[in-house]
């Protein structure tokens, strides 16, 4: 495509002491419409296009698992296909990377139709097996990270979210998207090493923080929110349900790009730990006064009663090893499997960091759970590929409401 095309959407500077970011209204994944808004995004943040000539663009989108695109478990390929293209029409070479938590990464790309655009633009997906050491000193919980080598072969990182909830971190948008960089069964060992919500947010943001300041040169990092059919109630995985929330967000700071996906949806800022922890750090802006939406107004896109994930408040009591034991089993929902709808696939015992769950016993059709040593991160059900595993309330939850 000519990149006269684009014309129309450059916004020269204005005021850069404010952080920008495009809010853009977009009802659907066509793909013509996805290109016309992601540029128009661009342009209103002042993203400079000629950055993508000749340069390695490494696409980060969100693959939890394979899961079909209507699930809204996993980033469009519409969405992914439109944001590479505008790479290819600037000369920009685009590879993806991602690690899906237990799936293989061609399991999740076929389920989530993303084979064919792949072949369709000629790109590859990178070796996310080849590692490499990621250091931050100012970070808070962790200095060290292993992520796959893409990242430090790129010029570019292009996030590519999908606006979800989250039964720990509350949401999981631009920020926590980057986790994906670490390889596979790696991030179960984060959960285990920071069970708690707050633990576990604070570590995100020492990542997205490495990610800011580790890289010699620095990278370029751009994000585009998939918030067109996002995702509420007890995300991220098949427990979740699909929601329009008819939105694509453009900026090039992470923590105000979820900030504005939270305003969007309704959801309440001071309940997501990665922003309001991230704003005090200082990772980018440091209050929302720091930052200007461009386009639509947040007001007139506002969704309303986007039901947040039924988990996330009451997790904050992990956080006291004195009283972990007790509130896990009284204040915490703890993940129950469904007979009749498990299939023991197994996966769920595969990505326990805890190692809590065991094969089914004889005679039952679900897989056996050790409450005693669940850490209450509910990987098993974002991973379940058939939703098999539901929250069951604590029991003294209903008196904290």
């Amino acid at each position: 495509m000519n990149t006269r095309y684009y014309e129309k959407y450059r916004i020269q500077d204005e005021d850069r002491s404010m952080t920008d970011v495009a809010l853009l209204q977009c009802r659907g994944y066509d793909l013509e419409t996805l290109r016309e808004k992601m540029a128009e995004g661009l342009g209103l943040t002042g993203f400079p296009l000629e950055t993508f000539r000749g340069a390695r663009v490494v696409v980060k989108p969100n693959l939890l698992s394979a899961s079909q695109p209507q699930s809204a478990v996993v980033t469009h390929p519409q969405f992914f296909q439109a944001a590479c293209e505008i790479v290819l029409d600037h000369g920009g070479r685009p590879i993806l990377a991602e690690s899906p938590a237990v799936a293989s990464l061609r399991s999740a790309l076929r389920a989530a139709g993303y084979v064919p655009v792949l072949k369709r633009l000629g790109i590859e997906a990178a070796d996310m097996s080849a590692v490499r050491k990621l250091s931050w000193p100012g970070a808070r919980v962790m200095k060290h990270f292993e992520i796959a080598q893409a990242f430090f072969d790129a010029d570019v990182i292009l996030n590519l979210p999908k606006f979800k909830t989250h039964n720990l971190t509350y949401i999981t948008a631009a920020t926590k998207n980057l986790f994906g960089a670490v390889p596979g069964m790696r991030k179960s060992q984060m959960h285990i090493k920071f069970p708690g919500k707050d633990d576990f947010s604070g570590f995100i943001l020492d990542l997205y923080g490495a990610f800011l300041h580790g890289f010699d040169p620095p990278k370029t990092i751009l994000h585009i929110m998939d918030a067109v059919i996002a995702m509420e109630g007890d995300g991220p995985g098949s427990l979740g349900r699909p929601r329009p929330m008819n939105a694509i967000i453009v900026g090039g700071d992470a923590l105000a790009v979820d900030w504005v996906g939270l305003q969007v949806s309704g959801l309440r800022v001071r309940l997501c730990t990665t922003v309001t922890e991230g704003f005090r750090r200082n990772l980018g802006v440091s209050s929302e006064q720091e930052i200007s939406v461009k386009g639509e107004k947040i007001e007139d896109l506002r969704v309303q009663n986007f039901l947040p994930p039924k988990s996330a408040p009451m997790i904050r009591l992990l956080e006291r090893p004195a009283i972990r034991r007790m509130a896990k089993g009284l204040f915490t929902g703890r993940p129950v499997p469904k007979d009749g709808r498990c299939m023991l696939c197994y996966q769920c015992r595969e990505i326990c960091p805890a190692q809590a769950i065991g094969t089914a016993e004889e005679g039952k059709r679900v897989p056996r759970f050790d409450y005693g040593a669940c850490i209450r991160c509910y990987c098993c059900m974002e991973i379940c590929p058939k939703g098999a595993i539901s929250l069951k309330k604590g029991g003294l939850q209903w008196m904290m409401r």
